[in-house]
């Protein structure tokens, strides 16, 4: 009889078909405690939610419309839905050794961790007894970065108002990076989402670094014919007018960290004096003809993929290599919707400071008004519109609907959603009533065809199709990945 106390924990396994093999049965029965199974997404979330946590879920991939070794798109929406109904839970995936390299990768974009090959129906009791325990162990330090979401501890070390996943994620991913002190960071996110904020919150954590010099450079602003001699320094007589000697903005820095905010926007002919300082730590001076050798952590931010850049032209492939050893990528504001309620409050208690209002309470249609709002300034434009509504509040200790501009307020009125063709609703509920297709496959293939025909049809760049879309530009290039055009 099998011993509770050797097996480990709770395993949900989805698997569509009535039994399993009777090897992956007594092989998970001797690995768990618990092992539920299910055949449905429906009801591996309905698990997922109601019952008690399963810290290890298993996938086949027979859960999706394909053979065991094909991943088809519905599999990659079961992997995504059971990942969002429970974040921490370990998805291991179980496939045949003739899935590619390029499929695994896009089911690890949807949320799985790990995978198992199963061959005619047997599968290997060491190896899945390994997946298992190196599962439990990520989910034991996801659920600790859950804890520490809760405490806001990485809130606290960052000085930034949040409270949702998505932010908690990145600055866990940041306070790791902050401990590998030579390491470059690339910083995305859309303009006023906190690039900065998170770049001294990485350099502060720093052990090697923390307590030296941060010095944060607009690579827009350094341009024309002294953009070398601020970056690098020059000595005396470099130029005319160079009557003294400038140490430039790395050597200011020496020994702390230098952050190069819009890194995009760097001229081309200084790229390969920024690769040099990153691939040797050596500046050259202006007019000088010693190399001076610098200690100095980099810190590099964009609104751009720098990726985009290099196949433009105006970035160099070297220097991307160089800067891209730890990417992070702060979400927009608009996906985070959640952060709002904190960030308003925050907001208004330091405005309220400083035009001395006492104000108390926010409505809470408020936070329902913004957070349908655009916002395409992220934080700042939302910093920006409390301020003016604290500004001009002078009645009253509480910030009502009314007090919120009409500027902002025009800009969040969404326009009436156009009516879908009858006949393709009709067509559509059609379809699904003779099991030809499912609604998700419907949806699907609308959306492969439209993005086709705009695709097709559009003569402009990635970005501005994108925004004419709705779709951000990572999104548009995974959906055209997605499927395959």
């Amino acid at each position: 009889m099998r011993s509770v106390r050797s097996a480990t924990g709770r395993l949900l396994i989805v698997h569509p078909e009535p039994k399993l093999s009777t090897t992956l049965e007594e092989a998970l029965s001797r690995r768990a405690a618990v092992v539920r199974r299910v055949h449905t997404v429906a009801e591996a979330t309905r698990a997922l939610t109601v019952e008690p946590v399963f810290p290890v879920v298993l996938i086949s991939a027979h859960a999706g419309t394909g053979r065991i070794s094909q991943l088809d798109e519905q599999l990659l929406d079961t992997i995504s839905a059971i990942h969002r109904a429970s974040a921490e839970s370990q998805i291991i995936l179980l496939v045949s050794d003739t899935v590619s390299v390029e499929t695994c990768c896009r089911a690890i974009e949807c949320g799985a961790g790990d995978f198992l090959e199963v061959s005619g129906g047997r599968v290997d009791e060491q190896a899945l007894s390994r997946r298992i325990d190196q599962a439990m162990r990520r989910y034991e330090r996801a659920v600790a970065a859950a804890a520490s979401l809760h405490s806001h501890q990485h809130f606290d070390q960052a000085g930034i108002v949040a409270q949702s996943r998505l932010m908690a994620d990145v600055l866990t991913r940041a306070s790791q990076a902050a401990e590998i002190s030579d390491a470059p960071v690339l910083i995305y996110g859309e303009s006023g989402t906190g690039k900065q904020l998170l770049a001294e919150m990485i350099h502060r954590l720093d052990p090697k670094r923390g307590d030296q010099p941060f010095l944060t450079v607009n690579c827009a602003a350094i341009t024309g014919t002294l953009a070398e001699s601020a970056m690098f320094g020059h000595v005396k007589g470099a130029y005319t007018g160079a009557t003294d000697k400038r140490a430039g903005y790395f050597r200011a820095a020496n020994h702390g960290t230098i952050f190069l905010d819009e890194i995009g926007e760097l001229e081309a002919t200084l790229q390969p004096k920024l690769l040099r300082v990153l691939q040797e730590g050596l500046i050259l001076p202006v007019g000088s003809d010693i190399e001076e050798p610098v200690d100095i952590r980099v810190l590099a931010a964009s609104n751009r993929r720098l990726s985009d850049l290099v196949e433009e032209g105006s970035f160099r492939l070297d220097l991307y290599q160089r800067l891209y050893v730890i990417s992070i990528e702060i979400p927009p504001l608009r996906e985070r919707p959640e952060d709002i309620e904190e960030l308003v409050p925050y907001f208004v208690r330091k405005y309220a400071r400083q035009y001395g209002r006492d104000i108390a309470h926010v409505d809470r249609r408020v936070y329902q008004f913004l957070s349908t709002c655009a916002l395409e300034g992220n934080v700042r434009e939302l910093e920006n519109a409390v301020r003016q509504i604290v500004a001009f509040k002078t009645s009253g200790d509480e910030i009502l609907l009314a007090d919120i501009p009409a500027s902002l307020r025009r800009q969040c009125v969404k326009p009436t959603r156009p009516v879908v063709p009858r006949e393709l609703v009709e067509n559509a509920c059609d379809l699904i009533d003779r099991g030809v297709i499912t609604l998700p496959e419907f949806v699907a293939e609308c959306e492969r065809q439209v993005l086709a025909n705009a695709i097709h049809r559009s003569t402009r760049p990635s970005a501005d199709l994108a925004e004419k879309l709705g779709l951000s530009r990572r999104t548009l290039y995974n959906k055209r990945r997605r499927y395959d055009l």
